[in-house]
């Protein structure tokens, strides 16, 4: 049994289905069109149209692309300024100023802070907000209320946005490491802490800092 399609058999359905390319851009595009005949210039644009809007769309994720990969090296010679930095570091406390320092500086944090464990008693102070917020994956990054910056940085009360990442020694977690802004749209929760995460498993082995 012959079952070929012809050409009139494909005639019969468009004129049947006049918006058959409608949800079909993909196909409409790699039709091949020559610019003669009654009723073939306005299918020619429409086809020039998608090709041009298909275009824009790569253009954008393209640029989008490049925007994260220049994002992605300014990150990346901050994480290796700071390092250097840290391995001079001679105790907790000259760590801490250290970072300080690099979070605003290095990466253009508003605000940089980091807070060691056990420094204060049980559900007080800043240890206790980071644990809430880090809760067991260990990082947090979103929006937070004006009493947790004003525990975390001692900036004032205003609401804003954090990034934290706990610093662990072994399976112990001795302290976090925290930037944070006024925007409280800046650090969102999808956010990701990947150079805050390794920044801080590297200050978990520093000597200076056991």
């Amino acid at each position: 049994m012959n079952t070929a399609i012809s050409p009139r058999d494909v005639e019969h359905f468009l004129r049947e289905n006049p918006d058959f390319f409608e949800d079909r851009p993909a196909l409409f595009a790699a039709l091949n069109l020559s610019n003669v005949g009654e009723g073939t210039m306005s299918l020619v644009e429409e086809q020039l149209a998608v090709l041009r809007e298909r275009t824009v769309i790569t253009s954008q994720k393209l640029d989008a692309l490049s925007k994260m990969g220049q994002e992605n090296d300014r990150w990346l010679k901050a994480t290796r300024k700071t390092l250097q930095a840290l391995l001079r570091a001679v105790d907790r406390g000259h760590a801490t100023l250290i970072w300080s320092e690099h979070a605003c500086n290095s990466f253009g944090s508003e605000m940089g802070a980091l807070v060691w464990f056990n420094t204060s008693p049980e559900g007080e102070g800043a240890e206790s907000i980071v644990r809430r917020l880090t809760g067991e994956t260990g990082s947090f990054s979103g929006a937070v209320s004006s009493q947790d910056i004003n525990e975390i940085f001692g900036r004032g009360a205003f609401i804003g946005s954090v990034s934290v990442s706990c610093i662990r020694k072994g399976e112990e977690v001795i302290g976090a490491l925290a930037v944070g802004t006024a925007d409280a749209e800046h650090y969102r929760q999808e956010g990701s802490t990947v150079f805050l995460d390794y920044i801080a498993e590297v200050i978990g082995q520093l000597p200076a800092c056991q």
